[in-house]
């Protein structure tokens, strides 16, 4: 089973019919950090008042996937780490857009496993592939959502508020992070994080 796409590290049992590891829900009432992104995981001064997010560019981050232990011990120094946001873009194939959701949540449980805090990252896609975008994640837990690289024309902007209220209805959370680069697109419920266009590395 070696180099078979990290089933020999970790195989997590599903309860649904895609496979999709079932991420473990945050319970904890979330308490405001400073926030870095996964290419400035080294600069924060205060690990465990900080917070480590993926909503960059995915070949930032493509080596999380390769090599998930590298980066174990980094996240655990973090108060709290996002669940990887390998993308699901509107146009992508479906077939890519499961695949990187699979990434995603596979992650999220391997981390968990080892001590990493994870907060779900609800990362979904086009209402025809609800069926399938919303299954494991968990129910009344502290979540994040994300608007970055979702919204390139108006009709991306009605989707994505579509998302979210689905999201509201089906997940029931306990509080959502809503990570964005326009503090007005934030629903006046959640807890907002700008993250600036520019993340130098």
């Amino acid at each position: 089973m070696r180099g078979t796409l990290n089933i020999e590290k970790a195989f997590f049992p599903s309860c649904n019919e895609y496979g999709f590891p079932e991420i473990e829900g945050i319970k904890e009432q979330y308490s405001d950090v400073d926030w870095f992104s996964f290419n400035q995981r080294e600069k924060a001064k205060i690990y465990y008042q900080s917070g480590l997010h993926f909503f960059i560019d995915d070949y930032c981050f493509d080596s999380v996937w390769n090599n998930p232990d590298k980066y174990i011990e980094c996240m655990k120094k973090y108060k709290y780490v996002i669940q990887p946001d390998f993308s699901m873009y509107y146009n992508f194939p479906v077939a890519l857009q499961i695949f990187n959701k699979y990434r995603n949540h596979w992650l999220a449980r391997y981390y968990s496993f080892y001590g990493v805090s994870v907060i779900p990252n609800i990362n979904v896609s086009t209402p025809d592939c609800w069926e399938w975008s919303f299954i494991g994640y968990p129910k009344n837990s502290v979540v994040a959502f994300s608007d970055i690289g979702s919204v390139q024309k108006k009709s991306d902007r009605t989707i994505l508020i579509n998302e979210y209220d689905e999201m509201i209805k089906r997940l029931e959370p306990l509080q959502v992070i809503y990570f964005t680069r326009n503090i007005k697109n934030v629903p006046s419920e959640c807890i907002s994080v700008v993250v600036p266009y520019k993340d130098k590395i």
